[in-house]
């Protein structure tokens, strides 16, 4: 039976009703409406039924989208990104079509409806993988893959379908993310911005502390804060700015320490005070402790060794 959508005058609800009958009864709230003088124009109409067809494409999509996202996550670099992204587009083309489809022809009024249950079937399908995961410091990892995967794939894929729609369904999933999983901070971002952005410096203080301490370039301390880095302060509101902020003076920091009598001394102190908790702190799955502590270190070292550039 095909349908058209129309909308009561008297409670101004919007429903579907068959285009072959001259008037139904509303819903909402009984009274009679004549189709032909109540019938939404073409252009302003949405397909509701298409609608549901694509959402329902959509989520039985959800955990084909998110095959082999822990390959992709491994292989993700700057000078990789480029073709790893559009391999993922073209590998899912139907199903971010499906996405556009669902959108384009959702009303305003079901549109959070509609964006709650996208974002749920990504939380859905992460929970169960999870759930399988026994082991403390294995679930962490397991998160900080979907994190970025969720970042570096899923959201920039959905933002390049190019409308207020998508952008907005894309900081839903953000919402709801940070909701399901303790201290998950995504933000949806471009694929231009984060390849824009992309950043693969040495983190520089901890590099510093681990050399002078003779504990390797290679240790687990500067493996996990890099690690934390990239795969999670890096995906946070203004987990970027941070960075970007940190790198601008971590330099001069380094070489100023190295210019005092006793660098292993502050070295130390670092450690002990800083890189060690932080560390601690990431093996327990406690990202926003770490965060804060790493923060509380840059600012002790700007304002020891930086006070006089804001003079």
């Amino acid at each position: 039976m095909e349908t058209i959508l129309i909308k009561c005058p008297h409670c101004k609800e919007q429903m579907q009703a068959p285009k072959e009958r001259e008037s139904v009864i509303c819903m909402f709230c009984g009274e009679t409406i004549l189709l032909d003088e109540n019938r939404i124009k073409t252009e302003d109409t949405c397909d509701m039924g298409k609608c549901y067809e694509h959402l329902n494409n959509v989520l039985c999509g959800v955990e084909q989208a998110c095959e082999g996202y822990r390959a992709k996550v491994r292989e993700f670099k700057r000078d990789t990104y480029y073709s790893l992204f559009e391999n993922y587009k073209a590998e899912n083309y139907g199903f971010f079509i499906s996405i556009k489809n669902c959108l384009a022809n959702a009303s305003d009024d079901i549109l959070e409806g509609v964006y709650h249950q996208i974002a749920n079937a990504f939380i859905k399908n992460t929970e169960t993988e999870l759930d399988c995961v026994k082991k403390k410091n294995d679930k962490f990892s397991v998160q900080m893959d979907r994190n970025m995967f969720m970042v570096t794939f899923v959201l920039p894929a959905i933002k390049e379908i190019g409308n207020k729609k998508a952008d907005a369904l894309a900081d839903a999933i953000c919402s709801e993310w940070h909701s399901s999983f303790k201290d998950s901070n995504i933000q949806a971002s471009s694929y231009q911005s984060i390849s824009d952005g992309f950043k693969r410096k040495l983190c520089y203080v901890t590099t510093a502390v681990c050399q002078n301490l003779n504990m390797g370039d290679d240790c687990e301390e500067l493996r996990l804060i890099k690690d934390f880095r990239d795969h999670y302060l890096a995906l946070t509101e203004n987990g970027r700015s941070l960075i970007d902020e940190y790198y601008d003076i971590a330099p001069t920091i380094v070489k100023r320490i190295s210019r005092e009598d006793d660098p292993e001394a502050k070295y130390i102190w670092l450690y002990q005070n800083y890189i060690k908790p932080c560390v601690e702190f990431i093996k327990c799955g406690a990202q926003e402790n770490c965060k804060t502590t790493y923060c509380e270190m840059v600012e002790a070292l700007r304002e020891e060794y930086m006070r006089d550039e804001h003079k």
